[in-house]
């Protein structure tokens, strides 16, 4: 049987929430290595890692240090994203 496809909308959201927590919910920009975010998600793969990344620099929510990157930081926009999905109910 094989695994469910993780959902990229979610994985993106976690992987934005696992560099606020590295970096210790500081300001932008506050730098963390990728190596360290993805011990965060839990995840060997590192593809769907440079993926994600590569999507959330595309869309103004990180900025990274080259490609593949080995260092990332949230943007305002990124924090601006991640702030509303984080809020406590």
């Amino acid at each position: 049987m094989t695994a469910k496809p993780p959902d990229a909308a979610k994985f993106i959201s976690a992987l934005l929430a696992a560099v606020h927590e590295l970096t210790g919910r500081r300001p932008p920009p506050t730098w963390t290595h990728v190596d360290k975010v993805q011990r965060r998600l839990a995840t060997g793969n590192t593809d769907a890692v440079d993926a994600a990344i590569r999507i959330a620099v595309a869309r103004g929510w990180l900025r990274s240090d080259g490609d593949p990157a080995s260092s990332v930081t949230l943007t305002v926009e990124g924090l601006k994203v991640l702030v509303p999905l984080h809020r406590p109910r």
